[in-house]
């Protein structure tokens, strides 16, 4: 067994279990053009916002993990491989894919794929990843400082409010405010929550929970209303408050020791999170090419049957070419 996992907090590995199957089924076959008076349409608008978390959760979970760095070259040695590697071999995986297919790629397409993951949906993660690993050293040194700790928590509202001028004075940003700072807030939310003891009402926190779902609710019917376009995206001032409540959460109950508990499969899915989120659009894509959705089909059903094709095929992958490679080699696959 992987020595790295035993001495893993089974308590977050189960948080990234739950977040890596959001993301899975965000991925999943959509329901967002369904009419929300039919079943599949409502059902859809009521479970897609509630795991309309997983991104912020992430990055949370990142910048909570950040260790002391000592000296930023080593940092940047030892971190950044475990990104780029598996970010230029998945891109290229994906890419072959497309030429295989038959679609065409040109430069343009190349260097989109290169700096802003364009070769996959979800790898425009690892590109924000990369960008705050290299600013991690700089984020530290922010903690110290009062002024500079405000500012960078301004960043997400910031951000947030510049997309919503533009798009009110008709310019689409949308598209571009995911490689924005518009994540950073919760990358140094979860730095500064490590580095500070700071206690948070868990009550109040339940209380604010289902009014943040609410929010998001709201916040999503409005947009179907208006146009449709990013009517579920997590990057709005609703779902920066239902994450932000979650993650305060999250932190609270982390306080208890959970190191001893034993590992369970939320947990072991959280072991395998990088690895499973690399490969779940492959095995999503193949799932609705064999098993097209019509669309009397209940939804829910068939994003069930998906998601679990996805997991099971992703855990399959892992586990074969950990047998075939050496895990000193697996940090290029898997990223850890």
């Amino acid at each position: 067994m992987d020595t790295n996992i035993i001495t893993r907090d089974n308590y977050w590995q189960r948080i990234r279990g739950c977040c890596i199957l959001a993301v899975i089924f965000i991925h999943c076959q959509s329901g967002a053009d369904a009419a929300i008076d039919s079943f599949n349409g409502f059902s859809y608008f009521i479970i897609r916002n509630l795991v309309n978390f997983p991104v912020n959760i992430f990055f949370f979970m990142s910048g909570f993990f950040v260790k002391p760095i000592d000296d930023n070259i080593s940092y940047y040695k030892n971190r950044l491989p475990k990104l780029v590697l598996p970010y230029f071999l998945y891109s290229a995986a994906f890419m072959a894919i497309r030429i295989i297919s038959g679609s065409t790629i040109t430069v343009r397409t190349i260097i989109s794929a290169v700096f802003l993951g364009t070769a996959a949906t979800p790898l425009y993660y690892i590109v924000v990843l990369i960008y705050f690993t290299l600013l991690t050293p700089v984020l530290i040194k922010a903690l110290n400082n009062r002024m500079l700790t405000v500012l960078v928590f301004l960043s997400t509202p910031i951000c947030l409010l510049g997309s919503y001028i533009l798009y009110f004075f008709g310019h689409d940003f949308w598209v571009y405010l995911k490689y924005s700072p518009v994540w950073l807030s919760f990358y140094f939310l979860g730095m500064f929550l490590k580095k500070n003891s700071v206690a948070f009402n868990k009550a109040l926190l339940w209380i604010l929970l289902p009014i943040a779902y609410i929010s998001e609710l709201a916040s999503t019917f409005y947009l179907m209303r208006l146009n449709g376009f990013n009517a579920y995206t997590q990057l709005r001032f609703s779902g920066a408050f239902y994450s932000v409540v979650i993650a305060l959460l999250l932190y609270e109950y982390s306080k208890k020791r959970h190191n001893a508990e034993k590992a369970d499969l939320l947990s072991r899915l959280g072991d395998d999170s990088f690895g499973i989120f690399f490969m779940h659009c492959a095995f999503t894509r193949i799932f609705v090419n064999v098993i097209q959705f019509k669309e009397k089909m209940p939804l829910v059903l068939y994003e069930a049957a998906e998601l679990v094709f996805a997991v099971v095929m992703c855990e399959i992958a892992i586990f074969v070419i950990r047998k075939i490679i050496s895990n000193n080699k697996t940090r290029m696959i898997f990223g850890v």
